[in-house]
């Protein structure tokens, strides 16, 4: 038998050897980009749960805006809100005090409130032309104590002895919660009325007897605000801002995030100092801008009109002009991606018709001017809040 000993030739080698290299760069080409993709999507899909949460939180502290507030006082209130020496961020906030810039305060509290295209005095902690948005309830507190309320019903001839507030099966207020309680009559005219003892406008859940029904025909809700001290105001108070975070900030913003962009901030005003910077809680990353539209029906006959602009209404106007509250809010899905190109130079955060934002709402976002030259990179979106205001009617809350 004849065996052959001839083998492979080096050209023979080197030409397998370079079909092997050029295979697994395919593969390794083909996997890294799988890898990418991967990681993009998974970023995309962080970033649209963290959407949904964040801003679920927010839709549902609009839609409580008015919850437990009075629509009048029995005597003359004094009460404290933000404190404006106590810091930057409070001498932003303390701008959207009733009376502004100023701590003590007189007024009937608004709803709603907030800025129109903000230019902040510290440009590095609020995203200047972006909006500011207050919301006023008592449901806004950070404890349990303001998730609660009961009530005291004299609604017969005859004055219940003893008048104890209802007691629910479960989550009851506790005798040292601190609560306000508003009067509601169930004949004449409708309104909601702070009950005070003397210039006190708040007492313990356990001390009510001032504050009780003293006539027919009459109802007291009872509303909590705070398990932690004396409140300084009758209800509680949430605002909602976009600002970079401090190079000292233990939340910093996010490596994904395209530069220029910031952090949608809650800040529930502290009631023992008038502070916010505490309380700050994030609720959405990447944030480039976010408008506040309201939809008003001025003289209530079905014929609305929209602004960006309260600051002229006072509370009762409010209640009775504001019809619904939009929110758009400009952020973008996942990281940097070198190869995706957004398409649009300008997006509209606002009510738009055919892209371009519609006259006095929002504004239309320059991209390339404010995020600067990576802006193409990034996938934006635009989130929207449309929420109809529950508590402005002729209803217990």
């Amino acid at each position: 038998m004849i065996y052959s000993s001839r083998g492979f030739t080096l050209v023979e080698m080197i030409v397998v050897m370079a079909m092997f290299v050029i295979v697994i760069a395919a593969a390794g080409n083909t996997f890294s980009r799988i890898m990418r993709y991967s990681a993009q999507e998974s970023g995309m899909a962080e970033s649209n749960i963290e959407g949904v949460v964040g801003l679920e939180m927010m839709r549902k502290d609009i839609s409580s805006a008015g919850f437990g507030l009075p629509w009048s006082v029995q005597t003359v209130i004094g009460y404290d809100e933000v404190n404006p020496a106590a810091g930057v961020r409070e001498a932003i906030a303390a701008a959207y005090n009733g009376t502004p810039d100023v701590e003590a305060q007189t007024e009937i509290p608004r709803a709603v409130w907030g800025g129109d295209d903000v230019t902040p005095g510290d440009p590095e902690r609020l995203i200047e032309g972006s909006d500011y948005l207050v919301i006023r309830a008592t449901s806004l507190g950070e404890s349990a104590t303001a998730q609660r309320w009961s009530f005291m019903n004299y609604t017969g001839q005859v004055r219940p002895s003893p008048l104890l507030p209802k007691s629910w099966t479960r989550d009851n207020l506790a005798s040292t919660d601190w609560v306000s309680v508003i009067k509601v009559g169930l004949s004449g005219s409708f309104t909601k009325e702070l009950v005070m003892n003397g210039a006190s406008f708040t007492t313990t859940y356990g001390n009510l007897g001032a504050f009780e029904p003293d006539e027919s025909k009459v109802t007291h809700y009872v509303y909590g605000l705070s398990n932690a001290g004396q409140p300084r105001m009758p209800f509680n108070r949430a605002d909602y801002y976009v600002r970079v975070p401090a190079a000292g900030d233990e939340d910093k913003l996010p490596q994904r995030c395209a530069p220029n962009t910031g952090v949608l901030y809650k800040a529930v005003v502290d009631h023992s100092d008038g502070t916010v910077t505490a309380t700050e809680t994030p609720v959405l990353d990447c944030v480039a801008d976010m408008q506040v539209v309201y939809v008003l029906d001025a003289l209530n006959n079905g014929v609305t009109t929209i602004t960006g602009d309260i600051s002229a209404l006072k509370a009762r106007e409010i209640r009775e002009q504001l019809k619904i509250i939009q929110v758009y809010i400009l952020t973008h899905e996942g990281g940097r991606d070198r190869l995706f190109t957004y398409p649009n130079k300008t997006v509209a955060v606002g009510p738009s018709v055919d892209g371009g934002i519609t006259s006095g709402t929002g504004r239309t976002f320059d991209l390339e001017t404010a995020i600067g030259t990576e802006w193409q990179q990034y996938r934006w979106k635009t989130y929207r809040v449309v929420v109809k205001p529950a508590n402005f009617g002729e209803t217990i809350q």
